[in-house]
């Protein structure tokens, strides 16, 4: 899995630890607990995510078998028409 797909798939957890705070009945206190662990966990992702525009990892290894693995086919010249 990639970076960039965990980051996502943590911020939308934290997201979702929200909704579901607000959603289910539960006394205050719990509430408030769960509404800050998920902003906690979403700003973990979103921090994560920032990172990765930040500093970008590079992919040459992967543009170099690339290259390598494409060659041309050349067609033969065929006349246009037959009579």
């Amino acid at each position: 899995m990639s970076a960039l797909t965990k980051a996502a798939l943590i911020c939308g957890s934290g997201s979702m630890i929200i909704l579901i705070s607000i959603l289910i009945n539960l006394p205050f206190f719990v509430q408030i607990i769960l509404l800050l662990g998920g902003l906690a966990v979403s700003v973990y992702g979103v921090s994560l995510l920032v990172k990765m525009v930040i500093h970008p990892v590079k992919k040459e290894s992967i543009g170099l078998t690339d290259e390598k693995t494409i060659t041309p086919t050349k067609k033969k010249k065929r006349p246009s028409s037959t009579l």
